[in-house]
């Protein structure tokens, strides 16, 4: 969802809405996007001694972003000659804890042929439990940020290799605002993002987009013949995606947190066949009495699925324990599909859907359970 899509949906909307239309929320910048650009002006400077004011970067999907550098310099450690160079975050109107944080990025040659090595510095934390995106043991940088740090250098490869290190100064105390330390990520932050992109998490904003997707959807089913049927919803991009692979070229709406108000407007407005596709420690929630599925608003499913499962073991995520299904425990993987039912049948009695079908996904967007027919 996004800004340029609401703003185009205001007419369709009504209520307190209108006087939102005069409001523009800047979107901003992950950390991945920051330390991405960082890498490239440090590696410029290394490699042609240019100091940059600005550096433009490629995003996932291939639009191109300049950013100004905040300071870069050459810097010299044990003998070795290194450049650093560095991004204050910009989270737009989101907010975001990391909002101001400094990103640096510190780079030195390597004689590994055509290798480009990635690590955390000072304040980029390191996961100590399974079930997330990085091995135990490994600086927190997802996967998303790393490959957009290794292209933004790529093009200016010299004949060796690169070592980068990634790192935020106030990291450390930062994180203690996060979840980070609950999840196993310890001793700072994590370098996130799937897009590039933070979008402000206005709540009035969200719910006006949802509605007006919502809308745009019935219209175009109306259009094309059909009656107010088959909805697809997802809490966010994962999601999307992963129903786009199982069924094709189809509308999305993403309802982010907001589970229970995306589908009593479904209600009142005549649907009566919704797909819901997303991780299962998201929907679980459901099932635990939580329609806002938003970490301040909501606990973590780890525990509640595990029990649902009947696993006997404690987990740290719920990622944790579909990898555990997958390597261990192949039996578990039917449990989800009955998890994936129970949270259909929830739904379906409480907003009265002809039907409703669940179909839960990894963070890999690999299918791990869905209700039957």
């Amino acid at each position: 969802m996004t800004l340029i899509f609401y703003k185009l949906c205001l007419n369709a909307s009504s209520g307190n809405e209108q006087d939102m239309e005069k409001t523009t929320l800047r979107t901003g910048f992950t950390t991945g996007a920051c330390a991405a650009v960082a890498a490239k002006a440090a590696m410029q400077l290394l490699t042609t001694g240019i100091v940059s004011d600005n550096v433009e970067i490629s995003f996932p999907d291939r639009s191109k972003r300049e950013f100004s550098v905040y300071q870069s310099c050459l810097i010299r450690e044990n003998t070795i000659e290194m450049a650093r160079a560095s991004i204050i975050k910009d989270s737009g109107d989101d907010p975001d804890v990391t909002n101001g944080a400094e990103i640096i990025a510190k780079i030195n040659l390597i004689d590994t042929l055509d290798q480009v090595l990635i690590k955390g510095g000072k304040g980029v934390g390191i996961v100590t439990a399974p079930g997330l995106q990085v091995p135990i043991g490994k600086h927190a940088i997802n996967p998303v940020p790393m490959k957009m740090i290794e292209e933004s250098v790529r093009e200016m490869l010299p004949s060796g290799g690169v070592m980068i290190e990634v790192s935020v100064p106030n990291g450390e105390d930062l994180a203690k605002r996060t979840y980070n330390d609950r999840l196993g990520i310890k001793g700072g932050i994590s370098i996130l993002g799937t897009t590039g992109i933070v979008y402000p998490m206005s709540k009035e904003a969200l719910k006006a987009t949802i509605r007006c997707e919502i809308n745009v959807a019935i219209a175009e089913m109306s259009l094309k013949g059909g009656e107010k049927g088959r909805i697809y919803i997802s809490p966010g991009k994962i999601g999307e995606e992963a129903l786009k692979r199982v069924f094709g070229k189809i509308r999305v709406i993403q309802m982010s947190n907001f589970i229970g108000y995306t589908l009593e407007y479904l209600r009142t407005k005549g649907v009566s066949d919704v797909v819901i596709g997303g991780h299962p420690g998201k929907l679980a929630k459901i099932l635990m009495g939580y329609t806002d599925t938003h970490s301040a608003n909501s606990p973590q499913a780890t525990d509640f699925v595990s029990q649902f499962l009947n696993t006997g073991k404690r987990f740290n995520t719920v990622e944790e324990i579909i990898q555990f299904a997958d390597v261990n425990a192949h039996s578990l993987r039917r449990g989800f599909s009955v998890l994936a039912e129970e949270i259909g049948k929830e739904l379906k009695n409480s907003y009265g859907f002809k039907s409703v079908s669940i179909l839960l996904f990894n963070m890999k967007k690999e299918l791990a359970g869905r209700t039957v027919g």
